[in-house]
């Protein structure tokens, strides 16, 4: 999406609020993480010099009427756009942990996949060691993989039907590298479906690392107006609980309050 003003305020973790205009049968807007954020033509002809940001990137999957109808949108269509939205990762929070540890592991399940990139970007940027775990259904689900090589030291597959990879689900092969490594150091950067983050945070308590988890509520405004999207914290904010859209996506995993019963109603 070309977007020159919300491409140069995006930092990574942000998502926007996309909406299909003049469509009354499809009326919500859709939260999508940014995945990139790139000049709208690379660098300008004849220049060193690179261009500023002016396209916002997204992934998604199809999986009803408005990703559908997403997917067959044409080159110079329009659509509504709220972005650049939520605090994301902030920079001078988890790049002091990252200097720290001897390696950042990034832990994707499917689209989740979308929040990780630009993180990714700025720390091989700061030469920090960084490996993917990227999991998914199948071999169809694990996408983008080749934008991460550049940045990673290595990366992880799995897929729960074995199509590629190892079989299963991606925190197996995580909790057999946090185990094989008890005295170093790691930070998790999670972003998938809520049962894989609640499998992320418990091997990160087990293993005593620090893990930051990118939340994937569903949202009605994105403005944290309808409070649609609230979860519960330890003791702070709005009666112990936060708006994922404003206060997050990204949350320290140790903040939030991982429930059953709050696992279940999402």
């Amino acid at each position: 999406v070309r977007a020159p003003r919300a491409a140069r305020a995006a930092r990574p973790g942000q998502f926007a609020m996309i909406q299909l205009l003049d469509r009354s049968d499809v009326l919500l807007r859709r939260p999508m993480s940014i995945y990139d954020v790139i000049a709208g033509n690379g660098r300008a002809r004849g220049s060193r010099k690179k261009r500023s940001p002016e396209v916002l990137q997204f992934l998604y999957k199809v999986v009803g009427r408005g990703t559908d109808l997403m997917a067959k949108l044409q080159p110079g269509d329009k659509v509504g756009l709220l972005a650049p939205l939520g605090h994301g990762f902030f920079a001078e929070d988890y790049l002091p942990k990252a200097r720290e540890s001897n390696e950042v592991l990034h832990v994707a399940g499917g689209i989740g996949i979308a929040a990780l990139l630009l993180p990714a970007r700025e720390m091989a940027r700061a030469g920090i060691r960084q490996r993917l775990f990227f999991g998914g259904r199948t071999k169809a689900d694990l996408v983008g993989i080749e934008d991460f090589k550049p940045l990673v030291q290595q990366t992880v597959l799995a897929t729960e039907d074995g199509s590629r990879g190892h079989e299963g689900f991606v925190t197996r092969p995580l909790e057999t590298h946090l185990s094989k490594h008890p005295n170093k150091k790691f930070l998790l950067m999670v972003c998938g479906p809520w049962a894989m983050l609640d499998a992320s945070i418990r091997l990160a308590r087990q293993y005593s690392q620090p893990c930051l988890v990118s939340m994937e509520n569903r949202m009605g405004c994105g403005l944290g107006v309808c409070l649609g999207c609230c979860i519960q914290v330890v003791g702070e904010g709005h009666g112990s609980y936060q708006r994922v859209c404003t206060e997050g996506p990204v949350f320290w995993a140790e903040k939030v309050i991982w429930e059953k019963e709050q696992i279940a109603k999402t």
